[in-house]
């Protein structure tokens, strides 16, 4: 993973070590920015995007969410250098807070793409709203919520094959940034798969329920362990990557009964995810190699 050039910048935690599945591999957490109610903003490597410099997100830990308000480091450090000039200033503001960017202000963050999106839907204008998204999720891919609305823009328009993509995409995607894709899943299932499909999780998808919680067993897990495992089989690393994370997510929110009977073991599963990252092509997820020169 490429380290960021304004790193000296920042007080990251060299030391972090990902003990749960929340907050997902790829993330770092910095001091900086930080309010002292839990949350705090983070460097993030998107799935298959190692060998970039991460984005900032910030972490809602109450939510188990992360939301990718800064296209980079930079972006961030500008929003937090005027955050404590505000401080300086007569602004009533809360003391110290970094500000979600504007586009104006960062014109690749993932999150105002997002909200500008959402808006220009509001105002009938799908063409600027799926042009937003699209960008949003070039620099983050497995941002469930910017998924879920571009599928939705995709049906609208007829784009019927890239809807589909999209579809499954939102559904292998992290609950850490959005969903559930429970739209994306019912059309999912209305679509008929092609003779030559080899996507599991469109083969699969009537299976699913994304109904997750409250119940002794859920169908939904061993389907989503099978998925897993064909991806790996196609060398399809980076699904296979985004749809563990999801999997470990998912399956944390559960009982410490639940994850016994199916033979959940957090720790156990993040090695996997790790082992599983270092045939990523853009290289390894692992943090224990991030610091030992510059580039994991």
């Amino acid at each position: 993973m490429l380290l960021p050039a304004q790193l000296a910048h920042i007080s990251v935690e060299q030391d972090w070590q990902h003990s749960a599945p929340y907050p997902p591999l790829g993330f770092n957490p910095f001091v900086e920015g930080a309010l002292g109610n839990g949350d705090t903003y983070g460097l993030y490597w998107p799935i298959g995007r190692e060998a970039s410099e991460p984005i900032v997100v910030e972490t809602w830990h109450d939510e188990w969410r992360l939301q990718p308000n800064f296209s980079s480091l930079a972006a961030f450090l500008r929003a937090h250098a005027a955050a404590g000039d505000a401080e300086d200033g007569d602004e009533e503001d809360e003391e110290g807070y970094v500000a979600l960017p504007t586009l104006a202000d960062d014109p690749a963050s993932p999150r105002a793409a997002f909200l500008a999106a959402r808006e220009s839907i509001a105002q009938q204008n799908p063409a600027a709203a799926i042009a937003l998204l699209e960008a949003a999720l070039a620099l983050l891919p497995e941002y469930t919520d910017a998924l879920a609305l571009l599928h939705g823009q995709y049906v609208r328009a007829g784009r019927t094959d890239e809807a589909v993509r999209v579809a499954i995409q939102s559904i292998i995607s992290p609950p850490s940034f959005g969903g559930p894709p429970l739209k994306a899943l019912q059309w999912l299932r209305t679509q008929p798969v092609p003779q030559n499909e080899r996507d599991p999780i469109w083969h699969a998808c009537g299976q699913l329920s994304f109904n997750f919680g409250g119940s002794k067993e859920n169908a939904d897990y061993p389907v989503l362990l099978a998925a897993i495992d064909t991806y790996l089989e196609q060398g399809n690393y980076r699904c296979a990557s985004t749809l563990m994370q999801t999997y470990a997510e998912l399956m944390s929110a559960e009982t410490v009964s639940f994850q016994e009977r199916h033979a959940f073991d957090p720790a156990a599963f993040i090695a996997r995810q790790l082992a599983v990252s270092a045939a990523l092509p853009q290289g390894s997820r692992d943090p224990a190699r991030l610091w030992s020169n510059g580039l994991a």
